[in-house]
């Protein structure tokens, strides 16, 4: 599943973010991106860069230790085109989709590789799960929080939402021990500190092994929710859901010590292939892990059943057309399933302590600007 925008819709960016640190010890982070005809030239010759290729590597492959060797996942690899976007123009729509002409025929940049990791654990009888690290490609603006093309590490594994919570936890735990052991001089050179690190995995271990979690309804009754903290997924429609700012998102953050999981959201203001809580139709399997920027991580359960997601597509005015294999798919071989993505570049800017995603992008591919290389 790709980071998914589910708590802050498309049209509502946030303020920027501003990082607890010691600013004195700080190193100056350049904006190198805001002019992209010498970036190439700059950005060879600039300490941050370096730092931020160290810690991208290291992430990647820390990410292969930690899903090949300690869960026993299997790598798949991807095209880069699709015909079943994870994200259709539907109700719940939480990215715009980029489409190309490719040999004369309209398809997709493949904003997710979700589907197909679904389909990569029914190819093995017993897989525990499939992962892919790679790139998505959206077509909206660009801002200090949110990047049109981005990386980002996604899971698909055999159980429910929970187990995707416990293996999505300790997965940020064990790549936030890893850079720790392997990159705190650079941390410390940029964010002035490590303590934000070291926070976080006492937050995790003081409750209990896992992040705390506050369910969507519960998080809009609380008193410090202010009218700017959250926001109807539709504008002026209540019928289709609600969802949080990256304002509300902070708020939570703060509140529950450095990160939470917001969960169970409005099923219309998330995409259709969330499965359902209980009997209903109204809230959605699904959590955002927040931390740093907002939501880094975004994970959800599936529909086992072709009935089921039959049933979601129909609910968020999706055609079926295009997912008639993902629909066959699941009558041929019913599997529970959950599915997480992280976003790279927003959990970097929260390792460094930064404010601007785009600052993270070591080849910047941002929308309305050419860069090379």
């Amino acid at each position: 599943m790709a980071i998914v925008e589910s708590s802050v819709l498309l049209n509502n960016r946030s303020k920027e973010y501003e990082p607890k640190t010691n600013l004195s010890s700080k190193q100056v982070v350049p904006k190198l991106w805001k002019d992209p005809s010498t970036f190439a030239a700059k950005s060879m010759q600039d300490s941050w860069y370096t730092a931020m290729f160290k810690l991208q590597s290291t992430l990647f492959h820390l990410s292969v230790d930690f899903f090949g060797q300690r869960m026993g996942y299997k790598y798949l690899v991807v095209p880069i085109t699709t015909n079943s976007i994870s994200s259709p123009m539907g109700l719940g729509s939480d990215s715009q989709p980029v489409s190309i002409e490719l040999h004369g025929d309209k398809t997709y940049i493949a904003d997710s590789q979700q589907f197909v990791l679904e389909y990569a654990l029914r190819l093995e009888d017993g897989l525990l799960g499939a992962y892919y690290v790679g790139t998505s490609a959206r077509g909206e603006d660009h801002d200090a929080t949110h990047l049109n093309q981005f990386c980002h590490v996604e899971c698909e594994l055999v159980g429910d939402l929970n187990n995707g919570i416990g293996v999505a936890n300790s997965y940020v735990v064990f790549l936030v021990e890893g850079l720790l052991r392997d990159h705190a001089s650079e941390i410390k050179a940029y964010a002035g500190t490590t303590s934000h690190l070291e926070s976080l995995l006492a937050l995790f271990r003081n409750n209990g092994n896992q992040f705390p979690t506050i369910n969507l309804d519960d998080a809009l009754n609380l008193p410090e929710m202010k009218s700017d903290m959250w926001q109807y997924a539709v504008d002026g429609q209540p019928q289709f859901g609600r969802c949080l700012t990256r304002k509300g998102e902070r708020m939570l953050i703060e509140k529950f010590g450095g990160a939470c999981w917001l969960m169970e959201m409005d099923h219309l203001s998330v995409p259709f292939y969330q499965s359902y809580v209980g009997d209903g139709l109204n809230k959605a399997k699904c959590g955002d892990l927040l931390l740093g920027l907002g939501e880094v991580v975004g994970c959800g359960e599936r529909h086992r059943t072709k009935e089921e997601a039959l049933q979601a597509l129909d609910q968020h005015e999706v055609s079926p057309l295009d997912y008639a294999w993902y629909l066959d798919m699941r009558a041929i071989k019913p599997l529970t399933s959950t599915g997480w993505g992280i976003g790279t570049e927003r959990f970097l800017s929260w390792v460094m302590q930064h404010n601007d995603i785009r600052d993270i992008q070591l080849l910047p591919r941002l929308k309305g600007a050419t860069c090379a290389p």
